[in-house]
């Protein structure tokens, strides 16, 4: 296989993009600059679900090198394009942290330590969270259950659609859908008790 440009060559790549898509075809083929190229780009990603989820730095970073190495010795058998490369790797990720959690090593923790002060108002849900001031969202987030917040951390944190979201935690797209619904209700609920909401109906 003829050598192509090392790693620090590449440019940073966009998922999903045409060529992103073109480097998961190169890594499936044995590609190794191809799959460091494709890790660069999803690494924040990984490394920061993890984190959100064990509080843990040193355990985040430890499963987020399991995760890839996984990754990698299993990449020729992925199918499917940047987009499902993005969702494949989370739910290696999450399924590496869920063992942690099995073992008793380590609790589930929360993601709203990293909700941001606004959210990009793409759809009426952003738009309800958007208007919520980021301290009330993340004292409101800690009263839902764990999965609730997987579940919005995926939808509004990683900006990523149902259909991946349910890949990740391994549901059904309309169960991800009614649990979402579930969790704004709850949330809603929760900051209107508050006084942060008075005007939010979902």
């Amino acid at each position: 296989m003829s050598r192509r440009k090392g790693p620090e060559e590449r440019p940073a790549v966009t998922i999903p993009s045409p060529e992103a898509d073109q480097l998961v075809q190169q890594a499936k083929a044995g590609d190794s600059d191809a799959f460091a190229a494709l890790f660069r780009a999803t690494l924040s990603i990984v490394f920061n679900f993890l984190y959100g989820r064990s509080k843990d730095r040193a355990l985040a970073e430890d499963l987020a090198s399991e995760t890839f190495l996984k990754a990698m010795k299993a990449i020729g058998g992925f199918e499917g394009t940047s987009r499902d490369f993005l969702s494949w790797v989370l739910r290696i990720g999450r399924n590496q942290f869920l063992d942690h959690v099995k073992s008793g090593r380590v609790r589930w923790e929360s993601v709203v330590e990293e909700m941001p002060a606004s959210v990009a108002a793409s759809n009426p849900e952003r738009e309800a969270l958007g208007r919520i001031e980021g301290e009330q969202l993340r004292r409101a987030l800690k009263q839902l259950t764990p999965e609730q917040q997987e579940v919005l951390s995926l939808r509004f944190l990683q900006d990523l659609p149902i259909a991946d979201v349910a890949a990740i935690v391994g549901r059904e797209q309309g169960a991800v859908k009614a649990m979402q619904f579930r969790a704004l209700r709850s949330l809603a609920k929760v900051l209107a008790a508050e006084g942060a909401a008075e005007e939010w109906d979902t």
